[in-house]
């Protein structure tokens, strides 16, 4: 008798954590769905290779300051990126917010090389410094105007920094592949 209640307990137990598990199943569903609603890779990826921009409210340990963003990307066949990350203050008046550059000295701008990959199924991006602790994280995504990359921008550390961007693809300047260093 001992071993049928035994299996009737440990049948319960199975029982609970299944009703626990399908409850939690629509959360876990809404996160894995996180992202644009319509993935715009193109079929070569190569075509994301250039020059992107953006405006955005940086924060940093001083304060919030605005400042001009800007992407160079090589996008190779299969997602692969190399490139840089450049940023300059919008505001160089004394008394302004400045940024830190890779050696922890205040300045108003800096370049920063990366690499990374876009995921074409999905169209997550994830983009690393070389040279410092910044990441960007985010997705390709299509609007009115073409495709945009939204990405978060952080770095901890000495010149921490956290941002949100959507980088559009620049229209006046000329594209460069090849990353400064």
């Amino acid at each position: 008798m001992k071993h049928i209640k035994d299996t009737s307990m440990h049948t319960d137990r199975w029982a609970l954590a299944a009703c626990c598990m399908a409850s939690l199943m629509p959360v876990a569903a809404a996160v894995a769905a996180e992202g644009p609603e319509h993935c715009a890779a193109p079929s070569d990826l190569r075509l994301l290779s250039g020059r992107w921009q953006a405006q955005a409210l940086v924060h940093v340990s001083t304060g919030v300051a605005s400042s001009q963003q800007e992407l160079q990307l090589e996008v190779g066949a299969n997602g692969e990126i190399r490139g840089q990350r450049s940023w300059e203050a919008r505001n160089t008046n004394p008394g302004a917010i400045r940024g830190r550059d890779r050696l922890g000295n205040p300045t108003f701008r800096d370049v920063q090389p990366m690499i990374g990959w876009i995921q074409p199924r999905t169209c997550r991006i994830v983009l690393v410094e070389l040279e410092d602790r910044g990441q960007a994280r985010g997705w390709l995504r299509r609007d009115a105007s073409g495709p945009v990359l939204d990405l978060e921008i952080s770095q901890s550390g000495n010149g921490a920094v956290v941002l949100f961007a959507t980088f559009q693809r620049s229209t006046n300047q000329p594209s460069s592949t090849t990353p400064d260093r």
